[in-house]
């Protein structure tokens, strides 16, 4: 019997090609959901062996919230999130992932049998992140480092960020510091630094801004 997979997403051209992909991979594609509502409405409907989702679902309840839903439903199905976000701190007040997650990057995976891999071996309760190795990657940053980062591509101040994360503006700015020097951003006018910053935050989301 093919494996039964939920896939959640909310890109309608992303969503509507990896259903398409799974099925002619041999999977059984049990729904596909644009935002989590539908996903958990799917889910009582036709109970998959594994979802397949990503964690950036617009406003409302993100991928991550969904995956715990799904496991306290049913504790023994496979999550496999595939994202543009390297590192799922990156998410705004996300939870940690689900014992047992697989979690791919879009950007990193080359082909459908990555996904199935990770499918298999999500049923088997394994955890694994794929290790991102381009450059600029974020995911050796600090939570800190992480946090104040997105604020600052958010187009936050630093004393904007100082006084939403209850420090000093001199402490902001000090991070701030920390990460540029961390990503190898040249020193520069502060204007520049804090746009090469904003730049690199969107690009490891995959949400790159063009440069002019």
């Amino acid at each position: 019997m093919p494996i039964t997979v939920l896939v959640v997403e909310d890109d309608d051209l992303s969503r509507i090609s990896i259903a398409a992909a799974l099925s002619a991979a041999g999977f059984s594609v049990a729904g596909s959901a644009k935002t989590s509502a539908d996903a958990l409405k799917l889910s009582r409907a036709c109970p998959p062996q594994c979802a397949l989702i990503d964690v950036h679902l617009g406003k409302g309840p993100n991928g991550i919230d969904v995956a715990h839903e799904l496991r306290k439903r049913d504790p023994s199905i496979g999550i496999v999130f595939l994202t543009t976000f390297e590192d799922p701190r990156m998410l705004s007040g996300s939870r940690p992932l689900p014992q047992g997650s697989q979690y791919l990057v879009k950007q990193n995976v080359s082909d459908l049998d990555e996904i199935a891999h990770s499918i298999d071996r999500s049923l088997q309760g394994k955890s694994r992140r794929v290790a991102v190795n381009t450059t600029g990657s974020l995911s050796h940053l600090s939570a800190t480092q992480l946090i104040t980062l997105r604020l600052l591509a958010d187009g936050l101040s630093n004393s904007e960020i100082a006084r939403l994360r209850h420090v000093s503006e001199k402490s902001v700015e000090a991070v701030i510091n920390r990460v540029a020097q961390s990503l190898n951003v040249p020193r520069s006018a502060r204007s520049n630094t804090r746009v090469q910053l904003a730049r690199i935050y969107f690009e490891a989301t995959g949400h790159g801004i063009a440069k002019h």
